[in-house]
């Protein structure tokens, strides 16, 4: 009878420490699963930071060749007004010549 009580005293501390450390193994799993899923949230966050850095780099490209777009439009535009005023000044140059030829010659002034 003894031997049936001390072997029933032993049985329960074995399962007594297999449920302590079946507890701590479960707790350390639910301590994995919690930095698991806390990891998983930072790696998303990171992730969606790259992807609105990168869409903010796309912006600053677009901007960048609109802008150099723009500034050979006005290299352009800038070039053909040059063009077009020295043309008006020749014409101008040539109209006074014209005028200067067909206007008769002045008359000298009289003293007095």
């Amino acid at each position: 009878m003894a031997a049936l009580v001390l072997t029933g005293a032993l049985a329960l501390v074995v399962y007594k420490t297999r449920t302590r450390h079946n507890d701590k193994g479960t707790t350390i799993r639910d301590q994995a699963d919690d930095d698991a899923l806390r990891l998983h949230r930072q790696e998303a966050l990171a992730d969606e930071f790259d992807a609105r850095a990168h869409a903010a780099q796309v912006e600053v490209d677009i901007k960048t060749v609109r802008a150099c777009s723009l500034q050979q439009q006005a290299t352009v535009h800038r070039s053909e007004a040059v063009t077009s005023r020295d043309q008006l000044n020749d014409l101008r140059d040539s109209a006074d010549k014209l005028n200067a030829a067909a206007r008769p010659p002045a008359m000298p002034r009289r003293a007095g």
